[in-house]
């Protein structure tokens, strides 16, 4: 599996835009609190083809919460968990496994995005 084939996957449900060979820009209008645009990679990473967003969420939820405190530690440990995603160097990432399961980590990554900007729900204070 390459970046193009899972390049042509990805383009049935989102625009593409292609930034080198081993990179591309996915274009949604999918936005955190209707408000800032997610915005999603897929490049090639350590681990193969990946869905990433150059830091953008954490830097987002860096205007609201504490991100160095235990519980919003554990909060985003918890719900990156679920998906199976990771937080390198400040870089949310989904590899992709297989061409398959392209389209679902696509999806998941924007839920997992918007489930990360809205934890304020399970504290008293962000």
């Amino acid at each position: 599996m390459d970046i193009v084939t899972v390049a042509s996957k990805l383009s049935q449900v989102a625009v593409l835009k292609k930034i080198d060979d081993n990179e591309y820009e996915i274009v949604t209008d999918a936005k955190i609190n209707g408000k800032s645009p997610i915005k999603m990679y897929l490049s090639i990473g350590h681990n193969g083809v990946m869905i990433s967003d150059k830091k953008h969420t954490l830097k987002y939820m860096n205007q609201m919460y504490e991100l160095k405190s235990p519980d919003v530690k554990g909060c985003i440990a918890s719900v990156i968990k679920i998906y199976g995603f990771s937080i390198i160097s400040g870089e949310l990432v989904a590899n992709i496994k297989t061409e398959k399961y392209a389209i679902e980590a696509f999806y998941n990554f924007i839920i997992c995005v918007g489930q990360l900007a809205n934890m304020y729900a399970f504290f008293d204070k962000p």
